[in-house]
């Protein structure tokens, strides 16, 4: 919030700024990229700068691969970012395997 509308967020929360409908009504409309979406993922945790480029990266890929007669995998547009949501489900079973793999190991003397 800062970076964008130059307010302190403890501030604004303790109602000393602006009511709390008026904050909330500024936090919808934080642009693409801002520090609150990419916590939250999704297409909307990359700036349309970001996207522009990353674009321009995907064509030039594309372009190579034509000029190379086409041999090997098409090369696929950029994805954007899973949410947070996803992530940490992800995370959670990559621990949980982790966890039974220890037990596993300190089950045969490891």
């Amino acid at each position: 919030m800062r970076a964008e509308y130059g307010i302190n967020l403890r501030d604004a929360v303790e109602g000393r700024v602006m009511p709390l409908d008026d904050l909330a009504e500024l936090v919808v409309w934080l642009p693409a990229g801002s520090p609150l979406w990419m916590s939250v993922g999704g297409p909307a945790a990359v700036s349309s700068d970001t996207r522009a480029i990353r674009l321009v990266e995907f064509r030039v890929r594309e372009l190579i691969w034509v000029e190379g007669g086409g041999k090997g995998p098409r090369p696929q547009p950029p994805s954007d970012p899973d949410y947070a949501h996803e992530r940490a489900a992800r995370q959670s079973e990559m621990d949980r395997k982790a966890a039974a793999f220890a037990a596993r190991q300190k089950a045969r003397g490891l």
